[in-house]
């Protein structure tokens, strides 16, 4: 069977390795000029958990199992990461018991190893975080995501996996046929995981009803060390986890992201008030040298909604015309794509 993965972020990118693997002719085609260009290396880096989803949903199932195999391809390939745990802390008291039930959604959900700790095992941890307590999660790492994009371009080749970049899809034809930027191409099969313009993909196969509408984040960085691991607050809106503070493998650590909705899918102009990182930062570490951040870089999330009503939940549906769509594959994406591959395969058989 001939397949054209659109899209070549992460997602499209183990859709291909797990299709290739079970010995189909996978064709990759990606508009940019490299692969993962939007969203896959415009995030925090983090491997989740699998914490904050509503158990069963496809971002829970798919997190968690996600999570055992990116760790398991990291190590394999040999890619740059780190298994470093995260706090999310409650800054006051009456946050205490969002603490609890995030942890008895994330054991329901099969996130080994939380545990919720007092200010003082906090403190032996993250010397530097003031909280009243803190809910541990140790499974929780970072990625370095060029290097990921970078090993993982490598390994499809190796595959066999035809890669085209600067490929823009124009229009869907019956029969499977693309006329795209690069030419007309006929495939037996279609799937679409073209992240941000994953709707229009889907509208040029008769799908009209999703709309992907981004939702920036900004971050601005430090080269002060202030964390040991990963701290979060206790998450306040549906859109976001709130500003953040995430250890990288190199010398900096992020602030953020910010969430702002936008139109513009591909601007990546910072546009949050610094003084919004700098009072997030600040809520967690009260010592925080504020005068030590600057710009960092942006990000666009692609919140998909269907008739106007945001989905929370991953989108993942076959058409009977053999055409699949992924849509709304925001975070936890990263920590889910090899799960995601694994799914999508199971349907089209």
């Amino acid at each position: 069977m001939e397949v054209a993965v659109i899209g070549g972020g992460i997602v499209g990118c183990h859709i291909a390795y797990r299709l290739a693997n079970e010995g189909m002719e996978v064709t990759l085609l990606e508009k940019e000029k490299a692969l993962g260009e939007h969203t896959s290396t415009r995030n925090s880096g983090v491997i989740h958990g699998g914490i904050y989803y509503p158990p069963g949903s496809l971002k829970a199932r798919l997190c968690v199992r996600g999570r055992h195999l990116t760790y398991e391809f990291l190590q394999v390939h040999d890619i740059p990461h780190w298994k470093c745990g995260k706090m999310i802390v409650a800054l006051v008291g009456s946050e205490i018991k969002a603490l609890e039930d995030l942890g008895k959604r994330g054991e329901e959900n099969g996130v080994e190893n939380l545990r919720l700790l007092d200010e003082s095992e906090v403190r032996k941890t993250e010397p530097r975080v003031r909280c009243v307590a803190a809910l541990h999660s140790p499974e929780t790492g970072i990625v370095d995501m060029a290097a990921y994009i970078r090993v993982i371009e490598r390994v499809l080749r190796g595959l066999g996996v035809t890669i085209v970049k600067q490929c823009r899809v124009l229009s869907v034809e019956d029969h499977h046929r693309l006329t795209t930027t690069r030419g007309e191409l006929k495939f037996d099969m279609i799937i679409n995981a073209a992240g941000l313009h994953s709707d229009s993909i889907a509208k040029m196969c008769g799908l009209e009803r999703y709309e992907i509408i981004p939702h920036k984040g900004d971050y601005y960085n430090t080269t002060e060390e202030v964390t040991k691991g990963l701290v979060y607050p206790v998450p306040d809106s549906p859109y976001s986890l709130g500003i953040h503070l995430t250890r990288t493998l190199g010398e900096e650590t992020l602030i953020g992201p910010s969430a702002i909705q936008v139109s513009d899918k591909e601007d990546y102009a910072i546009k949050t008030p610094r003084e919004e990182f700098e009072k997030g930062a600040l809520a967690m570490i009260p010592d925080f040298d504020i005068q030590r951040i600057y710009p960092g870089y942006s990000g666009n999330r692609p919140k998909v909604y269907c008739q106007g009503e945001l989905q929370t939940d991953f989108v993942i549906l076959k058409q009977e015309t053999g055409r699949m769509h992924l849509l709304g594959i925001e975070s936890p994406g990263l920590t889910a794509a090899p799960a995601i591959a694994e799914y999508v395969a199971k349907i089209m058989q």
